[in-house]
């Protein structure tokens, strides 16, 4: 039978410790190499793309990689921010159009495919995956989006696996880290692991199972993540919003049901509201968890607000206008900059597990830049695929067949963090625990 093992690891450049209590925990597993391989990363000149390209350059200076996007001014663009990125070659691609999307790979001679060219939401464009398929190539997205993920698992995971494809979607940070973290919780309490910490099926009676997951994402301002990261939110304000109590499916309004999280000591308490994301259906389908949600909540507080009215004046047609959000949020983006010169582009992860038994396991995430942590998530689950350790077809972050090391992933996906806490009491997390008589108060 396995004993619980917390992970606490409080890190500015990806350092990991081992240390004792009652019997040696293993906190992180060191970051393995991957071989010599190809990757192209789709919209590889944005926020997203350019820093999964700069992780990667830097983690892995042995990959070939190209960027892929429309503009040649996008490319110089992304150089003049990162320069690191001049060490990766540029291809023009069109992600409507499937032939030139299968050009690129075919011409790139790819082993793997990202694609971080958003919004995800009202598309149904799976012209990367299908490429992807076609040519045997492994397949990544950021897909932030629950018909698009879902559609991508429904549609093509049988076909990935006779192709012999891997292929993982919603592999960012939130979803993706995010889920990681919560599987990772999950299969520790369950007794998913064996002493080496490879997967097995615990015996009847063995572990807990979980009653309630919570996830609560906070980022400073826009995260510094560019005009994509408004127009995702805009699209979610005009979605209804999935969530599992009891069991049983419940659709509430978008950016409701405020509840305050605390994200502990530099980032404190913020209120976050419920959002319509993939992590939810995936965590009740595929991990088995009977009650899930989401939400999310920035600072200024003010942009809460503003965001609570979009989606409550503005029509849903609008909304549902991918054009029309477009420009909303390109007339948006100037004063969003603005404000994140003042505000930073913090974000923060929590992810709370609510046991059967009535026991509690959390984890924690913080990371001073979102757009550097949300690189390194990418970076992680490219790494896994890269060193065929994840099985063909399509599976979403917190599946077993698409992360064989999930410790090897954390370790990497959380550099660069203030604090990584996982498997955690809740009570740990908090920014003020005062200890009187043997009883905590917070």
């Amino acid at each position: 039978m396995r004993a619980n093992h917390n992970h606490h690891v409080r890190h500015a450049h990806s350092t990991c410790r081992v240390s004792r209590l009652l019997r040696p925990r293993i906190i992180c597993a060191v970051t393995g190499a991957v071989p010599d391989a190809r990757v192209v990363v789709i919209g590889g000149t944005g926020r997203v793309g350019s820093s999964t390209a700069s992780a990667l350059i830097k983690e892995f200076p042995n990959l070939k990689i190209t960027l892929a996007s429309r503009s040649d001014d996008s490319y110089q663009a992304a150089i003049s921010r990162r320069p690191e990125l001049s060490k990766a070659s540029f291809q023009h691609v069109d992600i409507t159009n499937a032939d030139s999307v299968r050009g690129l790979l075919i011409n790139t001679d790819a082993d793997l495919v990202i694609h971080t060219a958003g919004p995800f939401q009202r598309s149904k464009n799976y012209a990367v995956l299908e490429a992807a398929l076609e040519t045997r190539t492994g397949y990544i997205d950021v897909c932030d989006d629950t018909p698009y993920s879902e559609g991508a698992k429904e549609r093509y995971a049988e076909r990935a696996a006779a192709a012999g494809v891997p292929a993982i979607v919603s592999g960012g940070i939130y979803p993706g880290t995010s889920n990681v973290m919560a599987a990772h919780i999950i299969s520790i309490a369950r007794q998913q692991y064996d002493k080496d910490w490879n997967y097995r099926t615990p015996v009847p009676g063995e572990g807990s199972e979980p009653k309630w997951l919570r996830y609560s994402y906070y980022t400073a301002g826009s995260g510094g993540a560019g005009p994509t990261i408004l127009e995702t939110s805009f699209l979610l304000a005009g979605e209804d919003v999935i969530v599992y109590k009891d069991g049983k499916e419940v659709i509430l309004p978008p950016i409701s049901n405020r509840r305050e999280v605390d994200f502990g000591p530099g980032v404190g308490r913020k209120g976050v509201y419920l959002y319509n994301l993939p992590e939810v259906v995936s965590g009740h389908k595929y991990m088995g968890v009977p009650d899930v949600s989401a939400r999310f909540g920035t600072d200024p507080f003010i942009w809460n607000w503003a965001m609570w009215l979009t989606a409550r004046l503005i029509p849903r047609n609008l909304l549902n206008d991918r054009g029309f959000v477009k420009r909303f949020a390109a007339l948006s983006d100037p004063f969003v900059r603005n404000v994140d010169k003042v505000v930073g582009e913090a974000v923060a992860m929590r992810v709370e597990v609510d046991m059967m038994n009535g026991k509690n396991s959390s984890g924690i995430f913080v990371h001073k830049y979102l757009s550097q942590s949300m690189g390194y998530s990418t970076a992680a689950f490219a790494q896994s695929v890269l060193q065929g350790k994840t099985k063909p077809g399509v599976w979403y972050p917190e599946e077993p067949e698409a992360l064989q090391d999930r410790r090897q992933f954390l370790q990497l996906a959380s550099t660069g963090c203030s604090r990584f806490d996982l498997n955690r009491s809740a009570w740990a997390l908090e920014s003020e625990i005062t200890q009187i008589g043997g009883l905590i108060y917070w």
